[in-house]
């Protein structure tokens, strides 16, 4: 399999239909958006994997949820391309997301106030992640709007659910390397 084609040379691209799409359509646009996502969660994962305060087997099962949200992306990917005439995220890929949202919450603190996005190298980009997750988002919306689709898919429930994710394992992996949250200060207007 060769790296390049040559075939996009003029502006267009291919789906997994055979079918030529614009580069700049929204379609193409929801695509970049989960490539950009898969790629910041395999930064997210490179940053974890030299991190020394986490404890070997806290740091494998993050690993290990990495890997398979990275396998979800690129699988969401494939259902894009395909234009949805296949299903390859299912309700459980979300209640997976769930079950591993939970898990972390249930070992910190309850969060109390609104949280600014810093902390730890790791902590503070799985919020750039999370970022990048809720952009991907508005993309699949906008796309869904575009081609009037009345029922959302699950990879769209999977999206959604994935910012939570991020937003958890962020503030876990501070709490992990015992490091605190900060506040928001509200400021008060006259």
């Amino acid at each position: 399999m060769g790296i390049y084609t040559k075939t996009g040379d003029k502006g267009t691209t291919g789906n997994l239909l055979g079918q030529r799409v614009a580069k700049d359509s929204t379609f193409i646009e929801l695509q970049g958006n989960i490539d950009e996502l898969n790629a910041h969660v395999g930064y997210l994962n490179c940053l974890l994997y030299d991190c020394n305060k986490v404890s070997r087997v806290k740091k494998q099962r993050l690993t290990d949820d990495l890997i398979e949200i990275e396998n979800a992306l690129f699988n969401m990917g494939v259902e894009i391309s395909m234009d949805f005439t296949k299903n390859k995220l299912l309700p459980t890929h979300s209640t997976f997301l769930e079950s591993e949202i939970d898990w972390m919450t249930n070992q910190m603190p309850p969060q109390t106030k609104f949280i600014l996005y810093s902390g730890t190298k790791e902590g503070t980009y799985a919020q750039v992640t999370r970022a990048v997750v809720r952009r991907a988002e508005r993309f699949f919306v906008r796309y869904l709007k575009e081609v009037n689709v009345t029922e959302y898919p699950d990879s769209y429930q999977y999206i959604n659910r994935l910012s939570d994710f991020f937003f958890t394992f962020s503030r876990y992996i501070n709490f992990l390397q015992d490091k605190p949250e900060t506040a928001m200060k509200e400021w008060k207007l006259d």
